[in-house]
């Protein structure tokens, strides 16, 4: 019968009438009855054609409501006896249906005709319309279920439907979770301070001191489960599982407080740095991590923890005030290896920051001062004078043989650079903030010198890093290394009045994170001719600028008692200068410890950020993308002052809070 159906298509009808009715015409005309008995046979034929068509729609009629009604069997006995919870939704919202697996989830007894979204909540954020091949991922008690859903469109006149089904998951996610909780954390540590720490104690009382530190550091981490080893004086290294490390981390690393606290007759407290390593295919991956994360602790000024995951970094400590290192053999290095590098090169370019102030450009005038003393040549990148530095630039370019022709911009620079070239940044350690952050890209050989904590996204490719958040300012650090670099060596008086201009500022006149190191570096410049007064008459404010620092502060208001914000509401040349010093003003005020100055710069909204000591400015701007030190830091960022004034506050809020739950865990 198949066969016949087969053989038996519309082609083949065609053909089997028409050819017969064309042998009976061609016949007529030569024997008229076999003419006739050929049409009769052709209607014959038409007949049988037409019965066989409508037994072959028949059966297929009948195999098709045979198929329709197995499949509604086979899909009603899969749905009811799927040993997974399934619930049809109308309108992605009211339980339509379910089977006794959804049911028995819950404790509720009846579900039909509710809301799904009373018995799993994370319903509510889905929307069913959109179709997604990805699972909802929902803790119900103690079983963690992947939902899969797929949704019918209906009339307009009917409610779409929507079946969804779950998968319990637990198994798979408690694997997991074992997996997590007992992969390996290695954390690095070091004392920060060992040496000065040594120096400041007794002879007799140093193995006490020593001892009592190692004694703390073993018995914190025992309690843990931790593996501890000393492999030098100052340095320790930290094997434990995840879950035992986030008992630490909950407790906010209290090892820095215990250690902070220990007194065997030493005169300056001992502090700690951790750097934390989370993630990573092998052990050394993990432990690779742990040692970034403390170069970075170390660099932001130690008495920290650096915790790395990923590309991601946290934070914890840093609010006191960086420890003044006493020797100078770092420095005298550096000068050493720069002067080497110099040497090798085959021209030097040298900047700053973007938007720069005193600090950043004396630092990169006393590093041309230094290359041009080797006969190599040294560009000077500065794409604007601003404000801050216009009158150093004009007294620096009237006084300075060659200097005008050596300043360049970043499109100039990128012509001459090469293969052989170095690049030395000061007064900022992120590539974004240089003056031309293309120049990164283009060598291997990069200096970076700076005093501000260092953040996520430094410079890390460069060949010399010479961070220290102790120091005032990286002109400090610039007139350090200018020392060493060659016992003839002495800078010309515009640069040394520069490089003690960048002090002055940064330390606001010699008050503010100003150490014994400071006062030599300022001493030295002197002795190289560095005139006060001049420096002074370069400080001298516009009658315009002073009346607009007066209106910050008239318009400033004081929030949690002690922190003072103000705004420049302005766009225009020097408003950056203008903040920061309205800012720095707002500290005079009686009970103010902390203060911050919003103002619109380059269509976007700056905000300066400085403080007496007892608060840090940099860990509350680190908080909205911006950086610096305890005393002095600053922010950029892109929306309107309102916007940024709400961040500001919550920030504020946020580390008050912390601070709160510190000192009374402390108490405790």
């Amino acid at each position: 019968m198949k066969d016949k159906l087969k053989f038996f298509t519309k082609e083949n009808y065609i053909f089997l009438l028409i050819l017969p009715i064309l042998v009976s015409i061609v016949l007529f005309f030569y024997e008229k009855i076999f003419a006739t008995i050929g049409l009769i046979l052709s209607i014959v034929l038409y007949f049988y054609i037409k019965k066989l068509d409508e037994d072959k729609r028949d059966f297929f009629q009948e195999y098709i409501d045979e198929m329709d009604y197995s499949f509604d069997e086979i899909t009603k006995n899969v749905v009811f006896q799927m040993p997974f919870p399934i619930v049809i939704l109308e309108d992605g919202k009211m339980i339509k249906w379910h089977n006794s697996n959804f049911k028995d989830i819950f404790e509720a007894k009846h579900l039909i005709g509710k809301s799904v979204n009373n018995f799993i909540s994370d319903f509510s954020e889905v929307d069913f319309d959109r179709e997604s091949s990805k699972p909802i991922t929902v803790k119900i008690y103690d079983k963690t279920y992947e939902f899969y859903y797929s949704t019918i469109k209906r009339d307009k006149f009917d409610k779409d439907l929507t079946f969804v089904y779950g998968i319990d998951n637990t198994s798979d996610e408690n694997i997991k979770k074992i997996f997590k909780d007992r992969r390996l954390v290695v954390l690095s540590m070091y004392i920060d301070n060992y040496d000065d720490l040594r120096q400041s104690t007794k002879a007799s009382d140093r193995s006490s001191l020593t001892g009592e530190i190692d004694r703390i550091i073993m018995n914190y981490f025992e309690e843990y489960g931790a593996m501890v080893r000393k492999y030098e004086n100052d340095r320790y290294i930290v094997m434990l599982h995840f879950d035992d490390y986030k008992k630490i981390y909950e407790s906010k690393f209290k090892i820095l407080d215990l250690v902070r606290e220990v007194d065997r007759g030493n005169t300056i407290q001992p502090t700690l740095s951790i750097g934390v390593g989370l993630a990573g295919k092998k052990p050394l991956d993990v432990y690779e991590d742990s040692r970034i994360s403390i170069d970075i602790a170390l660099s932001r000024g130690g008495d920290q923890v650096v915790i790395k995951e990923g590309d991601n970094y946290e934070y914890f400590g840093g609010k006191s005030k960086a420890t003044e290192k006493t020797s100078k053999v770092r420095s005298r290095v550096i000068s050493q290896a720069l002067k080497r590098l110099i040497e090798s090169s085959s021209k030097v370019f040298v900047m700053g920051h973007n938007n720069p102030d005193m600090d950043s450009f004396g630092s990169a005038l006393g590093v041309y001062e230094i290359v041009k003393s080797t006969g190599k040549d040294c560009y000077f990148l500065l794409n604007e004078v601003n404000k801050p530095i216009e009158n150093i630039y004009n007294r620096t370019v009237d006084s300075l043989d060659g200097f005008r022709e050596n300043v360049i911009t970043e499109v100039r620079a990128l012509e001459l650079m090469d293969q052989a070239s170095l690049v030395i940044v000061t007064d900022n350690h992120r590539k974004n903030s240089t003056e031309a952050p293309s120049l990164l890209d283009r060598t291997d050989q990069i200096v970076v010198i700076d005093h501000h904590r260092r953040g996520n996204n430094y410079i890390r490719n460069a060949t010399i890093s010479y961070i220290e958040p102790y120091a005032s300012s990286a002109s400090e650090l610039v007139t350090e290394i200018l020392n060493y670099f060659d016992e003839s060596f002495k800078a010309r008086v515009p640069v040394a009045e520069a490089l003690l201009a960048g002090i002055t500022v940064d330390t606001k006149n010699f008050v503010y994170q100003t150490g014994v190191r400071t006062f030599e570096a300022a001493s030295i410049l002197k002795r190289w001719g560095a005139d006060s007064i001049i420096i002074k008459r370069m400080f001298k404010d516009d009658f315009e600028i002073v009346k607009y620092k007066s209106e910050v502060i008239a318009d400033s208001s004081v929030v949690n008692d002690f922190i003072a914000i103000g705004h420049f509401n302005r766009e225009m040349d020097g408003s950056t200068l203008i903040a920061s010093q309205a800012a720095d003003d707002l500290l005079n005020i009686k009970g103010v410890k902390a203060s911050f100055v919003l103002t619109r710069s380059n269509d976007r909204i700056h905000i300066s950020g400085r403080s007496l000591g007892d608060i840090s400015v940099q860990l509350i701007l680190e908080r909205i993308g911006g950086g610096g030190h305890l005393t002095a830091a600053a922010t950029q960022l892109d929306m309107d002052i309102d916007e940024a004034e709400l961040m500001l506050r919550k920030a504020i809020n946020e580390y008050l809070e912390e601070e709160m739950t510190e000192d009374e865990d402390n108490f405790n």
